[in-house]
């Protein structure tokens, strides 16, 4: 396991690194849109690594006080200057989260990037209200992609993912932090164009690239939607 200085090396401190998600805002906007209406709840939400403050502002459009928390100055830079409340930190450096505060508390893409994701549970336990709802993304090991691609899988391309879940491991983790009424599945892919599955194709299978990325630009032309969760990415659903 890396230190946790050793991690933070690993994330870039620069708005260019988030130019490929800001380019494609309107998808990311669908998806938590989506995710938003499967959350259902009113009240309070803290989003944990908000980016670019997407989940933000869907939550805002349903009539929540949403917050965010991000490691990434910039990315808390972006959505102040778009109107939205964030600040910069982690759930343990971060003072002022009030306990009990939150009815919903959401993390997208973050517990894989955790040393110790039993103690940021407990964290999130802490600070939601009873009856509270924490909603978790993340790859799953146990999917179908990652046994078809081994070595090559989606979540092994990224250093800073220092632990990997599948729905067991999910399960018990959120037990173990004292959740109940869990709920784990696959999540739905995000709407990105078919063309784009190709083109990330293309840079995981480097012997094949030749063919996924002309095949990625062809498909530029249609407006089709990748159908499949290349990503391999399961969402876990639980109450304090």
């Amino acid at each position: 396991m890396p230190s946790a200085k050793e991690i933070s090396a690993l994330y870039h401190e620069d708005l260019d690194h988030f130019t490929p998600y800001i380019e494609q805002l309107p998808v990311h906007h669908e998806y938590f849109r989506k995710k938003m209406e499967e959350i259902c709840q009113q009240g309070t939400l803290l989003d944990i690594g908000c980016a670019m403050g997407v989940l933000l502002e869907e939550a805002k459009k349903k009539g929540m006080k949403a917050t965010g928390i991000d490691l990434s100055k910039d990315a808390i830079k972006y959505c102040r200057k778009h109107g939205l409340t964030a600040f910069h930190g982690t759930l343990n450096s971060r003072p002022g989260l009030e306990r009990g505060g939150f009815d919903v508390v959401t993390a997208f893409q973050v517990i894989e990037h955790e040393r110790d994701p039993l103690k940021m549970m407990g964290r999130v336990y802490s600070l939601l209200k009873k009856g509270g709802m924490v909603v978790l993304a993340t790859p799953n090991y146990g999917g179908f992609w990652r046994k078809l691609m081994g070595r090559r899988w989606f979540g092994f391309a990224h250093p800073e993912h220092v632990v990997l879940l599948d729905f067991n491991s999910m399960r018990l983790l959120l037990e173990k932090a004292g959740f109940r009424d869990i709920e784990i599945r696959a999540d739905t892919p995000r709407p990105f164009p078919l063309s784009f599955a190709f083109t990330r194709a293309g840079d995981y299978f480097l012997w094949a690239a030749w063919l996924l990325k002309p095949i990625g630009k062809l498909l530029d032309r249609f407006n089709i939607i990748n159908p499949i969760n290349p990503w391999d990415d399961m969402i876990a659903f639980a109450r304090k």
